[in-house]
């Protein structure tokens, strides 16, 4: 038994942040006008999923706003080319930015802001998306302190549909594990290496990650009865070949646990293609495969 081989589509990373975003704007790496090339080549590598982020601060720019219609074509457009060449979708609607109306209002760090909003959000992306995708990642990774309303609200609105993971950093945060138990269709752990960007790595220092990432996805497993996900795997590191050493670990960490009985059923690296200021993806910014791509997919 294997897992299934998948890439974010993060919006820093393809888009770039809307004007109305709280990181606004910075530059996307040609995604807006390539999208149908690239999804393409996506497929062509070898992957089978993507995790698509539904931009937020695109689709609803003002406060109780309806839907962009224009934004909401565009991502329509893309969801079913990714259903016709056979990539299954996986929507996420928070990996990063967000509209820079709910930052003025608190944004994340108000928890009467957050629970307001949230859920309206939820509701009018699964209204308008939710026939197209294969599953939802409401948040990319769940934020430090978030209110167990918010979760209950999304897992209320999504709940029924297209499985939902919850995507948690294990390293950090495993009551949040606990609290979410009962509402979630796939835990998402997300797993994280501990070096500066630049560092030089030795085997060692892999071993002592694979070794990690192993105890984090086992323990993980023994909290849930749900598949796990691994949720947006950033090797972390700027050299093409020594992010391709930490993706190379990383498979053989979940060859590992899937052996011992560990049901994984998807991993996501990130990005799937790099930005200007992003670190390595499987696809470089002129869509050529990486050592990444290769070490994860091969």
């Amino acid at each position: 038994m294997t897992f299934r081989r998948g890439a974010s589509l993060t919006t820093a990373a393809t888009l770039g942040y809307a004007d109305r975003a709280d990181l606004g704007p910075s530059a996307g790496n040609g995604f807006r006008t390539r999208w149908p090339d690239d999804l393409a080549v996506l497929q062509d590598i070898g992957l089978t999923d993507i995790r698509l982020t539904l931009d937020w601060a695109r689709l609803q720019p003002e406060p109780g706003s309806t839907l962009d219609l224009d934004w909401v074509e565009r991502f329509e457009q893309i969801l079913h080319a990714a259903d016709a060449i056979g990539l299954r979708t996986w929507a996420c609607l928070h990996d990063g930015s967000i509209p820079r109306w709910f930052d003025n209002d608190g944004g994340f760090g108000n928890d009467e802001t957050f629970v307001a909003w949230w859920p309206r959000w939820v509701e009018r992306a699964a209204d308008r998306f939710g026939d197209l995708v294969s599953g939802w990642a409401p948040f990319a990774c769940i934020p430090s302190g978030m209110p167990d309303q918010v979760w209950a609200d999304t897992w209320g609105i999504l709940q029924g549909g297209p499985p939902v993971i919850a995507g948690v950093d294990v390293h950090e945060r495993f009551s949040t594990i606990v609290n979410h138990v009962g509402r979630m269709d796939h835990l998402g752990v997300v797993l994280r290496g501990d070096w500066d960007r630049d560092a030089s790595l030795h085997d060692g220092d892999l071993a002592a990650a694979g070794e990690r990432w192993g105890r984090e996805v086992r323990d993980a497993a023994d909290l849930v009865d749900n598949p796990l996900v691994v949720g947006g795997f950033n090797p972390g590191h700027e050299d093409p070949d020594t992010a391709a050493r930490i993706v190379t670990t990383l498979r053989a960490t979940l060859d590992d646990a899937i052996d011992d009985g560990v049901t994984i059923e998807a991993a996501f690296m990130e990005p799937a293609i790099a930005g200007p200021e992003s670190l390595p993806g499987l696809l470089d910014q002129d869509r050529t495969r990486s050592p990444s791509a290769a070490a994860f997919l091969d």
